[in-house]
């Protein structure tokens, strides 16, 4: 068995660890098991909600922490334990609220519970909007509807706010939060192929894939040389450009790909299971 140089593999969950339907493919299981036992340590790194990025890692046999909400929240899966969070400052979160009320657009804020509670808030639903009603319907039963919630920020955290629509509209959004709040917060307009709206998500500044990955290795003695990420999207440039060899997928954007050590192929042509046969164990 090869032994990698690496320590711990990062891996993104769509368009990395996923076929393009969603599944998880035979030679990815493999591929991720060959590296565990090459003594590398796979860490899924996804903006999913806890709730939805877990049945992944029990899917690969993984019991590391998870990196969820777009590197916002570090859960431990067999306890449910949060490792980290990046909250947002309380004068800070009511801000972007009005900025949102403001810009007429409705607003999700994620909670931090257990994977039976509901996971996100939201004032009303339906909205009468279509991309949002879209992924209010598609998670039916995990959301808090609360009219007052926006209110009412002194209790649970805020760390994860995010507002659904279309594209251009959620760029102009993501423009004008910058706006408003330079330096303070870290945005991603982005889009999943389950839903039909693009997001346009807003974490507090020290939020990022790469963040919450230090935190693990710190906690574990590995160094950023140490380290592998693997990803295919805008909220993956921290950590490929932090790891130690950051590697983005062929279907990758053209500034993602720009920034990365290498690129491997694309998801249709198992680019993570080519990455880890014969680069990282050959």
């Amino acid at each position: 068995m090869s032994v990698s140089r690496y320590r711990l593999l990062a891996l993104d969950v769509d368009g990395t660890l996923l076929a393009p339907d969603g599944s998880l493919r035979p030679r990815t299981i493999d591929a991720v098991r060959r590296a565990s036992e090459a003594g590398m340590r796979p860490v899924l790194c996804t903006g999913r909600r806890y709730r939805r990025a877990r049945p992944i890692a029990e899917a690969l046999g993984l019991d590391t922490p998870l990196v969820c909400n777009s590197g916002a929240l570090v859960k431990e899966p067999g306890s449910h334990r949060t490792l980290w969070r990046a909250n947002l400052d309380g004068g800070l979160a009511r801000r972007l609220l009005n900025l949102f009320d403001q810009l007429d657009e409705p607003t999700v804020s994620f909670t931090d519970r257990l994977p039976d509670q509901a996971d996100f808030r939201v004032v009303r639903k339906p909205v009468g909007r279509a991309a949002f009603d879209d992924y209010l319907s598609q998670n039916e039963g995990h959301a808090e509807v609360d009219p007052h919630w926006t209110t009412r920020l002194d209790g649970e955290p805020h760390y994860h706010l995010c507002a659904i629509g279309e594209l251009p509209r959620m760029l102009e959004v993501e423009t004008a939060i910058h706006e408003r709040f330079p330096d303070l917060v870290r945005t991603f307009v982005q889009r999943s192929p389950r839903y039909l709206g693009t997001m346009c998500e807003v974490l507090d500044r020290q939020a990022s894939k790469w963040s919450a990955l230090l935190h693990l290795a710190e906690l574990w003695g590995i160094d950023a040389a140490e380290i592998c990420a693997v990803g295919d999207d805008k909220n993956d440039v921290p950590m490929l450009e932090g790891a130690g060899f950051g590697v983005a997928m062929g279907q990758a954007p053209d500034d993602v790909r720009a920034i990365a050590d290498h690129v491997t192929l694309d998801d249709d042509n198992d680019g993570l299971a080519h990455l880890i046969d014969h680069v990282l164990l050959r």
